[in-house]
């Protein structure tokens, strides 16, 4: 594959393409990243196979320090920087902006046609930051563990009770494939219900477009809108994977748009009672929403339904800057 030959660098770093066989490697430099429920154990080898992606890792000795992933999105236009990493003892030595700049460097001369990248930053953000990139959009994340089987009873009184108050249940609609198009290409939902007039898809952002759609709609995702007419709320639900933390633990992702909390509310137990059916032991799942909604959300999930809250991100936000 081109770029897999290292390539000589900075401060004694060579630059490859990852590859299969750098998988070990690199889940040795990631133990630590989120605590124990990091994707890339499941992303890395789907990622090689993605064809307007590049894995770029950077070496120092012949042994893989960091990585950075860039997918170019939207038409072509957009590059999105995912998956950083670098090893703990280089930390702090300027390797992440290096490997990053290297990246797109290689992206630039392969796709002449990018204008501008794009990144989503757990955290809260300094003025530093701001100074550099745009803020497109920002989301709060409620982090939760629970355990499926002491879930389930829950989940099914919690969505009777909702349903038996009348007002209190919204119905969501599980959407197909020509129903996810009509509505996520509706100019409407665009300006009125996607944040920043984007689609956030576990950590990466799409603007919502024809093709964005095309390769959104080839994964494992669940949609729901609470209207296929005039949604107030739509969401997407990833299929539950399995995580480093332990065995027999999963972890799954829900993006929410919208400000409506009834909806919310109802399309995140929705896809709860969707994806638990066969599923044992630990879950933790990952809700992303509006910030207007977390207050309630976490009201909600932890003094209603009995759940627990597992960390804080600090926050999800897209930013865009030139390339």
């Amino acid at each position: 594959m081109e770029g897999a030959k290292p390539e000589p660098g900075p401060v004694g770093l060579e630059f490859c393409l990852a590859q299969e066989g750098h998988f070990e490697e690199v889940m040795s430099i990631s133990r630590d990243v989120y605590g124990g429920i990091d994707y890339l154990p499941v992303r890395y080898r789907t990622w090689l196979q993605e064809p307007a992606r590049r894995v770029m890792l950077a070496k120092r000795n012949g042994r893989v320090i960091a990585l950075v992933s860039v997918n170019v999105v939207d038409d072509g236009r957009t590059a999105v920087v995912e998956g950083l990493r670098v090893a703990p003892r280089e930390r702090g030595k300027g390797i992440a902006g290096l490997i990053q700049e290297h990246c797109l460097d290689f992206i630039r001369a392969q796709f002449p046609e990018v204008e501008v990248r794009r990144y989503t930053r757990s955290g809260r953000l300094g003025p530093e930051v701001l100074a550099k990139f745009q803020l497109i959009c920002k989301q709060e994340i409620l982090s939760l563990y629970f355990k499926v089987e002491a879930l389930r009873p829950k989940l099914g009184a919690a969505i009777v009770q909702l349903k038996a108050s009348g007002t209190e249940w919204q119905e969501p609609i599980v959407l197909q494939a020509a129903d996810v198009k009509r509505v996520f290409l509706n100019p409407t939902v665009i300006d009125t219900v996607l944040p920043g007039k984007t689609i956030v898809h576990d950590w990466a952002p799409f603007k919502a477009s024809g093709s964005n759609l095309e390769t959104l709609l080839k994964q494992d995702i669940v949609w729901m809108a609470d209207s296929k007419e005039e949604p107030s709320v739509l969401s997407l639900c990833t299929a539950p994977y399995a995580i480093p933390m332990g065995a027999n633990h999963h972890r799954l992702n829900i993006d929410i748009f919208g400000k409506h909390f009834p909806g919310a509310r109802s399309q995140f137990l929705a896809h709860l009672q969707e994806v638990i059916g066969s599923l044992q032991g630990p879950l933790y799942c990952i809700l992303y929403m509006d910030p207007s909604l977390w207050q309630e959300m976490h009201s909600f999930c932890l003094e209603s339904f009995g759940l627990q809250s597992d960390r804080d991100f600090g926050g999800q936000s897209v930013l865009e800057a030139g390339i």
